[in-house]
């Protein structure tokens, strides 16, 4: 019997895409009925890790780490800026965590005059969730960040302050939408300068800053559609320059093994801010301790 070779090779080749899809199905259905089991365990569904330009209100559970690098370009008027930001987040109980953000990485191209690049500030948080609250599917939490200028001054790779930011975050899901969420934080900025440019003219005015974010999520299979507003304002206080408003969609994906890939792009709404931003988002999250001594040191 004669075989054409072409059929064949076509063949063998839908054939290992098959395998490979079947395989890939396999193992993100494994891993999700894992995720299931554990969320039926805690009481709440966690539809994804983390959001573009706003702290997501669900804590790290005890022992479990979170990685997270997020590259950011920003296109502006005056310059461009590319920001490496790592960050690390640990569950010191189920319902309280602590958080490691630093700027890795910073290049600034203003319009006029040089390029600059180096390491950025350094950023020190922690945050205590109150989950389901009252069965009622609401969830609280509130935080406290200090940031650290470890950039250097006169490269404008920091502003020279540190900041004292606590924040308030609350969120509503919606099990019979596909356990979709809308969320809301506040916060306030309270700077202090320590550092000052060789100009002292050149500094800018050390006043507090208010900030607000409010969004959406929504699942669909892998993929999580979110949608945030953020606004940032220190006009009110000590002759302050800042007014930024940001509208940012995005999709996060969520892989298996607990790996989630997103991309963000926050779009500038008034003049003084950035015309748009891009952030992609890598997040990994595991356990320094087993299953099952986490839960036996419940």
């Amino acid at each position: 019997m004669f075989v054409n070779p072409v059929s064949y090779d076509r063949f063998y080749s839908m054939k290992n895409v098959f395998v490979m899809l079947l395989t890939a199905f396999l193992v993100f259905g494994t891993s999700r009925l894992a995720v299931a089991e554990e969320e039926k365990e805690r009481g709440y569904q966690q539809p994804l890790q983390e959001v573009f330009q706003t702290e997501v209100v669900y804590p790290q559970e005890k022992g479990e780490v979170q990685l997270t690098i997020a590259p950011r370009f920003s296109e502006g008027d005056a310059q461009n800026i590319i920001q490496i930001p790592l960050s690390i987040e640990y569950g010191i109980t189920d319902a309280w965590q602590i958080e490691l953000e630093w700027d890795a990485f910073v290049n600034r191209d203003p319009t006029a005059g040089g390029a600059t690049r180096g390491i950025g500030d350094l950023e020190i948080g922690t945050k205590y969730s109150f989950m389901n609250i009252a069965d009622w599917a609401f969830h609280v939490a509130a935080g406290f960040e200090i940031s650290l200028p470890l950039g250097d001054l006169n490269k404008e790779l920091t502003e020279g302050f540190i900041e004292y930011e606590p924040f308030f975050i609350l969120a509503k899901d919606f099990p019979k939408l596909n356990n979709s969420q809308i969320f809301t934080q506040f916060g306030i900025s309270l700077v202090q300068r320590i550092k000052n440019h060789t100009d002292p003219d050149e500094d800018e005015p050390a006043a507090h800053e208010l900030n607000w974010n409010i969004g959406f999520f929504v699942p669909a299979g892998p993929i999580r559609f979110t949608t945030e507003f953020n606004w940032r304002n220190n006009r009110w206080n000590n002759d302050g320059e800042e007014n930024q408003m940001y509208l940012t969609p995005g999709l996060v994906w969520d892989l298996p093994k607990t790996w989630e890939l997103g991309l963000g792009i926050p779009i500038g709404l008034n003049g003084t801010s950035d015309n748009f931003r891009v952030i992609a988002m890598l997040t990994y999250e595991f356990r320094l301790l087993n299953s099952q001594s986490a839960r036996e040191e419940k």
